[in-house]
């Protein structure tokens, strides 16, 4: 039904808009909470052939909007195709409030959201001209958490586009993908890297939360990289669906804080889409994994993964002996499984003694999940297989971590996991190289 709504969502979109000069009362200048949102949508998240999923996730901020009070302010940037003749494709920000938008700032040409610079300056302006006494941010997109290639700026994908019936994809960037449409017809295709927008929101007041409304993120690695900007990072450590979080119910729920915050988010989008796919063929009883990282025990749980792969029963595997994944979860198939959960990994290598005590640091860093041990993917091998992965829940932890393996692109120089995970202070800290894997 959201697809077939399409074309009402957009009138109403194009009507609800204000431009600056507009009487609108919006909220006052200092507030208690500024939310964020960072829609890097120039890619088939605007259109394609699987949907539309830009404005329609518009629509519902809107209507979620109605439900803010005067202090709670919410700031969207939206970069995305050139097929809405109001904006011809040029990024924009603008304050939704009340279900109404205001256009604050209507850029003049097109750029890559994707660039590290650009987004210190988008939430940097945010920051100036909507003060307040906490900030959150929402990352909207595709994703795919540490699997980068390099630990550079935005650089051109190397791989071809992921189908746009999921918020991820089979190139290795990171964050925000961005195809430079409307920048030049030549324009390569860009993405940032999360070790870059940490740099980056280091430079801003540190964060409350970040909600990454895109595949992938839940990981160790992002973890420990976003650990000194946010207090807590929330999202899923697998593939997402294209329509993203029900942001009419989610938005009120962004001006929480504490438990009460992150619990009420993953909730309601956990059961959302549980009662979505109710009774279809294929999907029922499926949802979307979701956690909550509380980034100040994230130094904890580094030492105590650490300390704890020397505790493996028959020493930890050393290069090249593959470590014992047998049938634990996995969130993404990139040509071999990648991204694990990390505390069934734990759990089925060690004694129950060991596993208690690291269970126990874990529990803090990661307060709360909703597991589901089915969901959307583009990957046709794990719509096959997920049956195969052990099913007993009280196993995972709804956080993955990197492990390094002998499979070819854990090895093979263009890819080679083992050597580009340590782009990550988190792989670092784990020192693969003590057990030979480099």
């Amino acid at each position: 039904m959201k697809y077939l709504l399409m074309l009402l969502c957009s009138a109403l979109f194009l009507t609800s808009c204000h431009s600056d000069d507009d009487d609108t009362s919006f909220p006052p200048a200092k507030a208690s909470r500024t939310v964020m949102i960072y829609m890097s949508g120039e890619n088939n998240l605007t259109y394609s052939s699987f949907g539309k999923f830009l404005n329609p996730d518009l629509q519902e901020m809107i209507a979620g909007s109605k439900l803010l009070s005067d202090d709670q302010r919410l700031l969207v940037f939206v970069d995305s195709l050139n097929y809405n003749s109001q904006h011809a494709g040029k990024p924009y920000i603008a304050e939704i409030h009340g279900g109404e938008v205001n256009i604050l700032k209507q850029f003049d040409s097109d750029f890559y959201a994707s660039d590290p610079s650009m987004f210190h300056e988008i939430l940097s302006w945010m920051v100036t001209n909507a003060p307040a006494e906490s900030y959150g941010l929402v990352l909207w997109g595709h994703a795919t958490g540490w699997l980068v290639s390099r630990d550079t700026i935005a650089t051109a994908a190397v791989a071809s586009e992921a189908s746009s019936s999921t918020k991820g994809g089979t190139v290795r960037r990171a964050y925000g993908q961005d195809k430079g449409t409307d920048v030049s017809a030549a324009s390569a295709e860009k993405w940032m890297n999360i070790t870059q927008m940490a740099k980056e929101l280091a430079k801003l007041p540190k964060l409350e939360f970040i909600f990454a409304d895109c595949c992938n993120m839940m990981c160790a690695e992002v973890g420990y990289e976003l650990r000194n900007v946010t207090n807590y990072l929330i999202g899923s450590p697998a593939e997402i669906p294209g329509n993203g979080a029900p942001y009419d119910k989610i938005v009120p729920l962004l001006y929480g804080s504490g438990s009460q915050l992150y619990k009420s988010i993953i909730d309601t989008y956990y059961n959302y889409y549980l009662d979505d796919y109710k009774g279809d063929p294929f999907l029922d009883g499926y949802s979307v994994p979701l956690s909550v990282i509380d980034t100040k025990y994230m130094e904890p749980l580094a030492q105590a993964t650490h300390d704890i792969l020397d505790k493996f029963e028959g020493g930890y595997p050393t290069y090249p002996n593959e470590p014992n994944v047998g049938d634990i979860a996995f969130y993404l198939y990139d040509d071999n499984p990648v991204m694990y959960d990390m505390r069934a990994y734990i759990k089925r290598n060690t004694t129950a003694t060991d596993f208690t005590a690291w269970d126990r640091v874990y529990s803090q860093a990661v307060p709360y999940y909703r597991m589901s041990l089915r969901w959307m993917t583009i990957y046709t091998y794990l719509e096959l297989t997920m049956t195969d992965f052990d099913q007993n829940e009280s196993l995972y932890g709804c956080v993955s971590m990197f492990i390094p393996r002998s499979e070819k692109y854990y090895l093979r120089s263009e890819y080679n996991y083992n050597k580009t995970c340590n782009n990550f202070a988190w792989n670092r800290a784990m020192q693969w190289t003590r057990f030979g894997w480099n």
